[in-house]
This record gives C-alpha cells, sequence and structure tokens, in this order.
C-alpha cells in the first residue's frame, strides 16, 4: 500500500475528490486534459503503488476540490510502469493522444533517461494547491506542501529530489528553485531540477 500522509492514515483518500482537484490546480497537464476518468485512474494506481506517496490536504468547511496536493515517487521508472499497466486500455489511449499532443515532454524525458539517477532519489510527479487559482481556498502553501513530499522521500533514506517543468511555467520554475532545487539541464522547452538533502 502506498504511503500516505498522517491526514490520511485517519481519513482515506479519494481519488475522485483529488483528480477534481488536480484538474482545477493543474488544467493544462495532459493528465488534466484526457478527463477526471484518467486523473482517478492515475491517483488509484498511485494510491496502490508501495514506492509513491500522495500527499492530500483536504479543504475546511469549503468545497472538497479546493485542497492542496503532491505526488512522488522513490522508484520513477517502476512507477510510471505501473500507471500504464493499471490504466484500463481506453483510459490510458486517452491518455496518450493527450500527451502525444504534447510532444516536447515526452522528448526531453528520452534526453534526461540517462541524467536521472535509477535509485536513491525522489522524483516529484505532481503538485498543487487550490488557493493558487481560488484565492480564498483554505489550503496549506505549496511550500508545506512540497516539504512533506520531501520529509517522505528523507524517510525513505532519498538523498536528492528531482523534478521538471515546462520553462514557459514561470511560477512553477520559480517555486522550485525558490526551494532549493537546482536546474540540471533545459531541452525541448522543459526544465529538469534537482535537490541535494543534507
Amino acid at each position: 500500500m502506498a504511503s500516505r500522509t498522517p491526514y490520511s492514515e485517519r481519513t482515506p483518500i479519494d481519488a475522485a475528490q483529488l483528480a477534481r482537484c488536480h484538474q482545477l490546480c493543474l488544467p493544462e497537464t495532459a493528465s488534466s486534459r484526457a478527463g477526471l476518468d484518467v486523473l482517478r485512474g492515475l491517483y488509484d494506481s498511485l494510491l496502490t503503488d508501495s514506492a509513491a506517496h500522495v500527499v492530500w490536504h483536504p479543504p475546511v468547511s469549503q468545497p472538497y476540490h479546493l485542497g492542496a496536493f503532491a505526488a512522488g515517487t522513490t522508484r520513477l521508472r517502476d512507477t510510471e510502469s505501473k500507471i500504464r499497466q493499471g490504466l484500463p486500455p481506453a483510459l490510458f489511449a486517452r491518455l496518450a493522444l493527450r500527451v502525444a499532443a504534447q510532444p516536447r515532454h515526452v522528448l526531453a524525458r528520452r534526453r534526461w533517461e540517462s541524467l536521472i539517477p535509477p535509485a536513491e532519489i525522489g522524483y516529484v510527479l505532481t503538485l498543487g494547491v487550490a488557493r493558487s487559482v481560488v484565492p480564498t481556498a483554505n489550503t496549506p502553501p505549496g511550500r508545506s506542501i512540497l516539504a512533506e513530499l520531501e520529509a517522505w522521500f528523507v524517510d525513505e533514506r532519498c538523498v536528492e529530489s528531482w523534478v521538471d517543468t515546462e520553462l514557459s511555467n514561470h511560477r512553477a520554475h520559480a517555486f522550485y528553485l525558490r526551494a532549493g532545487y537546482v536546474e540540471v539541464t533545459r531541452d525541448f522547452g522543459q526544465v529538469l531540477l534537482k535537490k541535494t538533502f543534507t
């Protein structure tokens, strides 16, 4: 079973709520454009992956999709394989079409294959905070969500955290730089960053 936050140990994570929050916070991603069914399938896979960790902070006294979330893995390639195998064929086909419409990330990931260490790292798969798009949302700040995920990486004996984002996403790029990440490389309009834990 996937490792989860202290909150989620008391209350199971609802993948449908998380999917709606993801789509609200990150509407331009291929997974969001593929639809809520695909997002639910992705989170269902992450929640059953022993190498993955999902952080979910639902809102207090607000609509359930106005939360904050992050997900990461300590075995990036294995997690991606499990996600591919876990999605029903129709949903995987829908996601693949959306990914194909945004090929720069795929091209960058192929180029980065030899750069991303196979072990002893955590990889931030996604992070979103509803207050970034709905200012009245009562959620923790993104830096707290990231810190929670990084703490899990450290508990799992990771020595670094890695993440990628689009160079055009200035807000996310600046967020990770402020959080102590440094650029590793830029390719096809994407940037790969890492942070060393001391």
